[in-house]
């Protein structure tokens, strides 16, 4: 049985405190905010610009690459039933810290998003999809597991590493795109970094173009409702769409004819 939120501050101040690396800024009670990499409040005004609902009331929600759980904690404040997932677990993020403290009834799980699917997690009303695009070595098959679990007409927004402003070079330094060409920003094109040639990180793998981020995200049986760069970054809204041609070669992709639905 919950007690309810922590709000002791020198108990919170020592939770947080014991724990290492944050990965979001995550705000206490107490004026104590989690020493995050990401600027999570930052992102969180980006995503309101482009029309993260205020009021979640009513609405299935799922984080996908969750880690601390910022959004989804801002998400459960909005109303939303929130279920959040990350292929590490919760005890080696500061997840398990910030629900507890904030007495979260959010659910962490841990899961691959190839591995969506609406026998294990249901429908959902809106997705979150932060951060992780660049990260995976199969980015157009994540965006159509990750149609399999929203529902027709529910939200996806996605944010990620662009090369528009920061295309790399063989040299390894960076150039605007539209300082070589103005055809190729227009372009859908994406960018792949063999081992760690990215920011001296082995799971940086592919980083689109605004356009090729567009693309792919109407090849997944999206429709685009927004989308706009900020520096090296990236962010669509998008809206589930059923089209029976796109649908069909989503389905199509690592399967038979006589195992297709």
């Amino acid at each position: 049985m919950s007690n309810g939120p922590i709000t002791d501050k020198a108990v919170i101040k020592s939770m947080v405190e014991g724990f290492s690396p944050w990965y979001h800024q995550i705000k206490f009670p107490g004026n104590i905010t989690s020493p995050g990499m990401n600027n999570s409040d930052e992102m969180l005004s980006h995503l309101d610009m482009l029309g993260l609902p205020r009021n979640a009331k009513g609405m299935r929600v799922l984080d996908i690459g969750c880690r601390d759980g910022y959004f989804m904690f801002e998400m459960e404040r909005r109303g939303a039933e929130v279920i959040g997932i990350d292929y590490a677990l919760p005890t080696t993020t500061g997840f398990s810290i910030a629900s507890k403290i904030l007495d979260s009834k959010t659910t962490f799980r841990v899961e691959n998003v190839y591995d969506l699917a609406p026998e294990k997690l249901g429908l959902f009303d809106l997705v979150l999809f932060l951060g992780v695009l660049y990260h995976l070595r199969h980015p157009l098959l994540a965006l159509d597991k990750i149609r399999t679990v929203i529902k027709p007409g529910a939200l996806m927004f996605v944010e990620t590493h662009l090369i528009d402003n920061y295309f790399q070079l063989k040299d390894g330094s960076f150039v605007s795109m539209g300082n070589l060409s103005m055809q190729l920003t227009e372009t859908p094109i994406m960018q792949f970094y063999a081992r760690d040639r990215l920011a001296g990180d082995a799971t940086n793998k592919f980083a689109p173009n605004m356009a090729a981020l567009r693309a792919m995200t109407e090849e997944a049986e999206f429709e685009i409702l927004g989308d706009y760069i900020y520096g090296t970054r990236g962010y669509v809204k998008a809206r589930a769409i059923e089209d029976d041609r796109l649908g069909r070669f989503r389905q199509m992709d690592g399967t038979t004819e006589g195992n297709r639905n």
